[in-house]
């Protein structure tokens, strides 16, 4: 369905009555691509946002398996017994979707502290369970494509139509239910789908999987209330913060897995405590975001004078050098930041938060506890923080970015699809744009002293912007200020000045900040830090970031892995490491990658290479079989390195993972899809038109590499609906030409029936180990360098092509 390949391969039997057959095709792969993508959100709920990827391995690995086995056992699934056992499987699958997602709620998913062998059983385990249903749609959807003797141009266009709808139909479900009811959704329309095909087949016991489509449909109901009966407990592999009905609220939508807890009275929450926080008290109710991110509600009276509690915190140092100004905020979260921002008599103040949920909260449950919302001079504006302020045409004198992340990423490097771009130089060019004469961007993140740290980044991310911006002297428009575990970075578009200093140096004495770069001292924030902060041109900064084990320089749109800063060579050598903090979470995040390269290599080997082996290679020369294999695996990992580097790509620029996923799978199902009918009536064999598309499909990755960061830049001010437009012509094109090749592979070895099952087994196992090494790619070269190399591999299928039909005649004709 997709995947290197969007053949229609040849159909095997006679006929089965199209009424039922189309219409349970439809509804199967509109299960499988809602279960795909499910489980990309599960994925970065349970584990970490870098896991989400793993999701598109998994099906590709379970779809190519359960092909290989069809394809290798030709009596099992003849014209006689293909029709029954195309409705048991299904039924099957419909089963599997709801018991695998269950299993996947109870089962808490280590983290990888080493590579031993108990730390790989249980990713090992987790990856099978996940599989289960993907071999089982594998297994049917080629059933239903090469067994049952239907007209193959329609079934595939019921087969492309379900896959696509499946694509869209998870972001609706996900802001209308949650997850687990979406996933009962997914398990009663693939129960339909075998109810079509019992009664396609003739079967008797068809009322089996109609009630198994009520009671899954029934059970999506009764779940999607406030708390739901099934939640996840184990996100990050810890229990959730409380339990035991602590939970007040629980929702879902395409961003982000929220809980809410019931408010109590606690000592008032700080992330960068100053002396004397400890004698505040408030009433405040946990946000937490994907079982793992939390911020404070802190209930308020609405009275400005009773806030003198939030400046005791080092995020709102801003405040005490810019007051009764205008203010952006990115993330509104809890609430916290704009509590600061009404402390210091701002004018007027605009909350940018992307997660409706949390919107809805202050605007409605939690409006008069907040009471952020309640206030006329706040607007709260549901949008992409970068993306608004990209569009407005405001200025601030404040702009404040505080641990907006979430801590999910911060810990795993958001190795593919979490990246939110808040944190490159792209963004802040356009964050400093924003910002009145001598107004302030102030990000505050997580600061270890006594570890490698995200610091020296983030010092270096701030350098990079104003050098961008032609500042001769940096330093002067720079000041970090650390309290505890959180560091606050203030950057100015004009130099810092004398009044400045005498506020901050106030705040340093009476609160306990530490002012570790300021204009006015000498640097304190280690030697790291130091250099990069007396850096006044890039090739300086470049060569002060530069480490042999450690990722300092500051990221941009093409590697925008602000979180990710271990370098490979520092995993082979005796480089210390804190367990806690992000360069922890970055080793785990990497071992984990490495894990998964191994896990899903041994299940490619078992599941693909080895049935394919068992059964022999096909009659016919070595060095052809050779060659077309060759073709078949560059087609698989070269498709897979694009579609990664889009979602990596449009991630950013679409402002969230999930919907980005659900948007370059229906573009890529579409395309390909269409290619794929089109090959049809493009004769093969020779030296004919038809090595003329490995040549376009190379010209349009180099095409696309060149122009999308331009094209990005260009258009990032659009509305959302304009931005997927301009997706689709990304995409489009290209994913085109990409259907034309697996049919055309197929059409030059069609003399050897023997070898399509090892084509399709071929081609989704090097796809999946694709899939793992582009993130890794993309994060240590970059993200366009997926779209180079795949445009340098489709080069290499122009020899292959006329070899693979060289001994074959006849290839121009019109075979499928």
């Amino acid at each position: 369905m997709h995947g290197g390949r969007h053949g229609t391969p040849p159909s095997h039997a006679a006929g089965v009555p199209m009424t039922w057959l189309g219409p349970g095709l439809f509804l199967a792969t509109l299960a499988t691509l809602l279960v795909e993508t499910l489980n990309a959100r599960l994925l970065s709920v349970l584990t970490w946002y870098h896991l989400s990827f793993f999701a598109v391995s998994l099906a590709m690995l379970g779809m190519a398996g359960g092909a290989v086995h069809v394809f290798l056992r030709p009596d099992r699934y003849g014209p006689a017994t293909a029709p029954r056992a195309l409705a048991r499987v299904t039924f099957a699958f419909a089963l599997s979707i709801p018991l695998s997602h269950l299993v996947t709620l109870v089962v808490p998913f280590t983290a990888v502290e080493r590579l031993s062998v108990m730390d790989v059983l249980p990713v090992a385990v987790f990856t099978v369970v996940l599989a289960v249903p993907f071999v089982l749609s594998g297994v049917l959807v080629t059933i239903a494509l090469t067994r049952v003797g239907a007209p193959i141009g329609r079934i595939y266009a019921w087969d492309l139509v379900g896959a696509a709808l499946g694509c869209l139909l998870v972001v609706v479900l996900l802001e209308r239910l949650n997850l687990t009811s979406a996933f009962f959704v997914a398990g009663a329309a693939a129960a339909l789908g075998a109810w079509s095909f019992h009664r396609a087949a003739g079967e008797p016991r068809a009322w089996r999987p109609m009630a198994a489509a009520v009671v899954l449909a029934a059970a999506a109901l009764a779940n999607a209330g406030p708390t739901g009966l099934f939640q996840i407990i184990y996100p990050k592999n810890r229990q959730l913060w409380l339990q035991h009905g602590a939970n007040a609220i629980a929702r879902w939508n395409s961003h982000s897995y929220v809980t809410v807890h019931r408010p109590g009275e606690t000592r008032a929450f700080m992330w960068g405590p100053a002396e004397g926080a400890e004698r505040f008290r408030t009433t405040t109710a946990w946000l937490v975001i994907d079982g793992e991110a939390g911020s404070p509600i802190t209930q308020w009276d609405g009275r400005r004078e009773s806030l003198d509690w939030v400046s005791y915190d080092v995020t709102t140092l801003p405040y005490f050098i810019r007051q009764d100004g205008r203010v952006a905020i990115v993330g509104v979260g809890g609430g916290r930041d704009v509590l600061s921002a009404i402390w210091a008599g701002s004018r007027s103040i605009v909350g940018i938060e992307v997660n409706r949920i949390i919107l809805d909260l202050h605007e409605g449950s939690h409006r008069t506890f907040a009471n952020i919302a309640t206030q006329p001079h706040v607007r709260l504006v549901h949008d992409d923080g970068r993306a608004w302020l990209t569009r407005t045409d405001e200025r601030f004198d404040v702009i404040q970015i505080s641990l907006v992340d979430t801590w999910a990423s911060t810990g795993a490097g958001a190795f593919a699809l979490s990246e939110n771009g808040l944190y490159t130089l792209d963004a802040w060019r356009v964050f400093l744009d924003r910002l009145t004469p001598g107004g302030v961007l102030s990000v505050s993140r997580w600061f270890d002293p006594a570890n490698v740290s995200e610091t020296s980044r983030l010092v270096a991310l701030g350098i990079a912007a104003l050098i961008d911006r032609g500042v001769e002297r940096p330093a002067d428009h720079l000041v970090l200020a650390v309290r505890e575990r959180v560091a606050t970075l203030m950057i100015s578009t004009a130099p810092f000045t004398a009044d400045d200093r005498r506020r901050l140096e106030e705040a340093e004495a009476n609160r306990g900040y530490q002012l570790a770069v300021s204009p006015w001292a000498p640097a304190a924030a280690g030697p790291v830090v130091d250099r990069i902060a007396s850096s006044r041109t890039m090739d300086e900064l470049l060569a002060a970031a530069d480490d042999p084990y450690f990722d300092y320089r500051p990221p941009t749109d093409a590697r925008p892995y602000y979180f990710n800063m271990l370098k490979p060579r520092a995993l082979f050598a005796d480089v210390a490491i804190a367990s806690e903090g992000a360069l922890g979470g970055n080793l785990r995040a990497t071992l984990l990658l490495v894990v998964l390269l191994g896990v899903t290599s041994a299940l490619v080997v078992l599941m693909i290479v080895g049935p394919l082996a068992a059964s022999g290679r096909p009659p016919l020369p070595a060095g052809r079989f050779a060659l077309s294999m060759s073709y078949f695996a560059i087609i698989g990992f070269a498709f897979m390195l694009v579609q990664i580097a889009f979602l990596q790509r449009f991630a950013i620029y679409l402002g969230h993972p999930t919907y980005t996923l659900s948007t370059v799978l229906f573009s890529m199902l579409v395309a390909a899809g269409a290619g794929s009918l089109l090959s049809e009536r493009l004769p093969v064999g020779g030296r004919g038109r038809y090595l003329l598309v490995p040549v376009l499909i190379a010209a349009a990755l180099a095409v696309t590499a060149v122009a999308l960061p331009k094209a990005i830049d260009t258009t990032i001010t659009a509305g959302l609906a304009a931005r997927s437009i301009i997706v689709l012509a990304f995409i489009g094109p290209v994913a085109l030409l990409f259907g034309f090749c697996f049919p055309i592979g197929a059409r030059l070895i069609a003399g050897t029936p023997a070898l399509t099952a090892w084509a399709w087994g071929i081609n989704g196992a090097f796809g999946v180990l694709a899939s793992i090494l582009a993130v890794g790619l993309s994060i240590w070269v970059g993200i366009d360098a997926n779209f180079w190399i795949a445009a340098g591999l489709y080069f290499l299928l122009l020899p292959l092509m006329p070899a693979m039909g060289s001994d074959a005649p006849g290839r121009d004709d019109h075979r499928a």
